[in-house]
This record gives structure tokens, C-alpha cells and sequence, in this order.
């Protein structure tokens, strides 16, 4: 019985770090776009950067919240990653 509650709290405990990623991911997306467009605001810089810069925040913002949320459950990294790209996604 005990075994069962311990295996419980363990994956609660672990989809808050996921949870914990996920949210980790979007203020990294929303500082980096913020960045970006007070860049694309008060500078020269081509408004034609726009979808690869997107595209550069997103994926750097999800390899932060996955990494994250993967160290400090320590098992099933490539999985717990999926769970925050996908998620964020």
C-alpha cells in the first residue's frame, strides 16, 4: 500500500516539474519575442527575420523548459522533453 502512494506522489511530483518546464518555456518565448520585436522597433533590422527569429526563440525556449524539467527528474529525459515540446507545441 505504501509502494502504491510513494509511486503516486512521485509522478505528481514529476508532472509539476513537466508543468514547471512548460511554463518555464513560455516566458523564455514571450521575453525572447519581446526582445525581438523592441529590436525590429527601434532599429534597421528587416522585418523579413521575423520567422526565423520565431522560429530560433521557440525552439531555444523549448531545449531550456525541456532540459529544466528533465534534470531534476533524472529518469526518462527523452520522454519528459517530448512532454514539454509537445505540450508547449
Amino acid at each position: 500500500m505504501n509502494k502504491t502512494i510513494e509511486k503516486e506522489n512521485i509522478k505528481s511530483n514529476n508532472m509539476f516539474k513537466i508543468l514547471k518546464g512548460i511554463i518555464l518555456s513560455i516566458l523564455i518565448t514571450l521575453l525572447g519575442l519581446l526582445i525581438l520585436a523592441i529590436v525590429i522597433t527601434y532599429t534597421n533590422v528587416s522585418e523579413s527575420i521575423i520567422p526565423i527569429a520565431v522560429t530560433i526563440i521557440t525552439a531555444i525556449s523549448i531545449l531550456i523548459g525541456s532540459f529544466f524539467s528533465t534534470i531534476n527528474i533524472q529518469k526518462n529525459g527523452l520522454l519528459n522533453g517530448f512532454a514539454v515540446g509537445f505540450t508547449y507545441i
